[in-house]
């Protein structure tokens, strides 16, 4: 009896024990969910923190691109608040001058579950543009379909920028070296100034462009460019053409920027002024003496205000300077071979060269050229009377008395034999009849004491005149008619001046 009723406790004590056993189990694997949950909860903050607190931008999107979360990063770089972007499109930062074409690309392959690297230009909320460089990842759940895309974002704008700086360096170095050949390869000066004129309008779009050179022989000023073109007396003050000292740039030799002509003092030389604006006066230099200006005329002259772009531009007008010094220089050694051996004169070849050149800058400048043709009259009868070696030495007396006679922007030339030719530049024919008339009263005035012995002879001249424009336009004309003139001078008694 006793034995039956102790089964059902042994039965029920088996049970609890087993209970408690599970209950046990249980309760450790509870234990154990719970030090996992918290751990993966610990894990997750700290993603969340590391998100959070980035310094990358973090924007994470559904599948169909639309943004459900930005981190803190993404506000403070584009502006944009949270509530401002999430359930919107991310190209609400792309600007209005960017390829859809890049995005195109972009979500092909992030759809197909590739990661996808790149640069983007965005916008920020106040409309500054700004460079991203983005890795775009897809996330899957667990049967391998994409759920979101996750976008893990630099800026770059400095390192853009800086690329950007160092390759506009690049190309400015490339130009002026361009620049540099373009100007060693010039020679002409009107060469030198159509390459000056290219280059500045390119690199710092002026509204004009003007080169004012200085003629040393004459002591003027001469605009051999302006570019668009103008008359000279719209641009400059013609008492600064006729006295270079007035030109503060010529006289210093330091240049003067206007950089507002409504607040700044500016100079009295241009005359061009536009209502707002300003202008930069470069001085030409070399060999330490200025010899001309480059003028810069813009009406809004700010990006010109720059120390490196000011500086830029001083180096360009500094190598015209260097090219045209380089032409002066090049027409100085030639120079050395063109003067008449016995008289020391200019010779005919080079009288026909200067000639030419003197009609091409009459013509640029609307000036007048006049050209005399001299013959010593009688000569012949003196060669066979004295022989040769007198001959010669009255001809170099003829042609210092010749020199002296004449003003320095004045040419004289031997022409041939006993004939001299004279080019008098900025002369009408009348004004050179003048001239011409006191030079032979000077020659039939002179006493040649020095050239024969004992004796001292008497010396005429004919003289033959034609001007340009009056008498032609060509070197050709002008020589035939001012030794038609000449002849003309000769028959009707000589020792006498004609123009036709």
């Amino acid at each position: 009896m006793e034995d039956a009723l102790n089964k059902p406790d042994v039965s029920l004590k088996n049970d609890i024990t087993t209970t408690a056993e599970e209950l046990a189990n249980k309760n450790k694997d509870l234990q154990a969910e719970i030090i996992e949950r918290k751990r993966a909860e610990e894990e997750l903050r700290k993603l969340y923190c590391a998100i959070e607190q980035s310094s990358s931008t973090i924007v994470i999107t559904n599948n169909w691109g639309i943004i459900e979360y930005v981190n803190p990063k993404f506000t403070q770089l584009t502006g944009y608040r949270p509530e401002e972007v999430i359930g919107k499109n991310p190209r609400i930062l792309k600007p209005d001058n960017v390829s859809s074409e890049e995005f195109r690309h972009m979500w092909e392959a992030i759809t197909a579950g590739r990661e996808w690297r790149g640069e983007f230009c965005n916008r920020k909320k106040n409309g500054e543009l700004y460079w991203e460089f983005a890795s775009i990842s897809a996330v899957k759940n667990p049967q391998g379909a994409i759920t979101h895309f996750v976008a893990v974002k630099e800026d770059i704008t400095e390192r853009k920028r800086a690329e950007e700086e160092r390759n506009k360096h690049i190309k400015e170095l490339e130009d002026f070296m361009s620049y540099s050949t373009a100007m060693n390869d010039a020679a002409t000066e009107d060469a030198v100034f159509k390459h000056m004129v290219l280059a500045l309008r390119k690199h710092f779009d002026p509204d004009i462009v003007a080169a004012i050179m200085l003629d040393r022989e004459r002591n003027m000023l001469y605009v051999p460019v302006i570019d668009p073109s103008m008359p000279v007396n719209e641009l400059i003050r013609n008492e600064v053409v006729l006295d270079p000292s007035l030109c503060r740039v010529m006289k210093t030799g330091k240049e003067c920027f206007i950089k507002d002509i409504t607040k700044d003092a500016f100079c009295e030389c241009v005359i061009h002024k536009d209502e707002q604006g300003g202008y930069l006066c470069i001085p030409l230099i070399a060999g330490g003496i200025t010899f001309g200006i480059v003028l810069l005329i813009k009406k809004d002259i700010r990006r010109w205000d720059d120390e490196k772009t000011h500086r830029l531009i001083s180096n360009y007008v500094g190598l015209t300077a260097l090219s045209l010094h380089r032409l002066e220089l090049l027409d100085i050694a030639k120079n050395r071979n063109v003067t008449d051996e016995l008289t020391g004169v200019y010779n005919r070849r080079f009288f026909n060269e200067i000639l030419d050149k003197q009609l091409i800058l009459a013509k640029r400048r609307n000036e007048h050229v006049s050209l005399l043709i001299l013959d010593l009259d009688h000569f012949k009868n003196l060669n066979d009377t004295y022989g040769n070696r007198v001959g010669d030495r009255l001809l170099q007396q003829i042609a210092r008395v010749l020199s002296d006679s004449v003003s320095k922007s004045d040419i004289v030339a031997r022409y041939g034999g006993e004939e001299f030719a004279i080019i008098m530049p900025a002369l009408f024919a009348t004004q050179a009849l003048v001239k011409a008339d006191a030079i032979r009263r000077i020659i039939e005035a002179t006493d040649f004491d020095e050239i024969v012995s004992g004796q001292t002879l008497k010396i005429t001249i004919s003289i033959g005149i034609a001007a340009y424009p009056e008498h032609g336009t060509e070197q050709e004309t002008l020589i035939k008619l001012a030794n038609k003139a000449l002849h003309k001078a000769k028959e009707e008694g000589s020792n006498r001046v004609e123009a036709l």
